[in-house]
């Protein structure tokens, strides 16, 4: 069965009004100039402050989607600084440089919850390669997997979370990450993405008594779950 999808609380504005509502105000900006009524130039020097919005609103959705509201808010500053000319390509790539290896020494610095046992969770990593794992733990409680400019194959068919819920924070940069998990799981995406993906293909049913929460970062880059 098709797992069934619930909008979140945002009262009323949901990222996809504010991407549908941006498109549609260029169309119309660029309509205008033509007819020379407005100068767009305006709207697309400012355009970046959508991706502030999404982030104001992702940061007030329910518990679990703040550090996407965070990084939404980061992407929408950069590009503002773009467009307005206050950073040029080679000091992007430096702020880029910056915020991926931040990313990956917070993620090496930052307290790891107690595990019963070291099996019962994953951390992998992999750079200019592959690097694959299997867990059958019965009590898996997550973990990390990071791939830059190499990829992370998690093969969790045959494990089990025993309690409420499991959290695996993925990151790639120049790279994948793919997931499997048993049909029996819900999988709780919270995965941000920029010039990337991440795909849900697992088809377990929402409100499942095993839940797997996927948080992290994909840039330039993929992440797949599945069964």
């Amino acid at each position: 069965m098709k797992r069934q999808e619930t909008r979140p609380p945002y009262g009323g504005i949901t990222p996809r009004l504010v991407l549908g509502f941006t498109i549609m105000i260029a169309g119309v900006a660029l309509a205008l100039d033509n007819l020379g009524i407005l100068d767009s130039g305006l709207f697309f020097r400012y355009w970046p402050l959508a991706f502030v919005i999404l982030g104001i609103l992702k940061l007030t959705s329910p518990s679990g989607h703040q550090s996407g509201g965070v990084f939404w808010i980061i992407i929408g500053a950069v590009l503002l600084a773009f467009t307005t000319g206050h950073l040029n390509f080679q000091r992007g790539w430096a702020l880029l440089l910056v915020f991926v290896g931040g990313s990956i020494a917070w993620r090496a610095l930052r307290p790891r919850p107690a595990r019963s046992e070291p099996s019962s969770a994953i951390d992998m990593m992999a750079m200019l390669g592959g690097s694959k794992t299997v867990n059958s733990s019965p009590d898996f409680q997550g973990g990390q997997a990071l791939a830059v400019m190499g990829g992370c194959d998690v093969d969790l068919r045959k494990a089990t979370i025993a309690q409420e819920e499991a959290v695996l924070d993925v990151f790639a940069f120049w790279g994948g990450v793919v997931i499997q998990v048993p049909e029996e799981w819900e999988v709780d995406n919270r995965v941000s993405a920029f010039l990337g993906g991440i795909e849900d293909r697992t088809h377990g049913l929402a409100g499942g008594k095993q839940r797997l929460v996927l948080t992290g970062t994909v840039i330039m880059g993929g992440a797949e779950v599945k069964n």
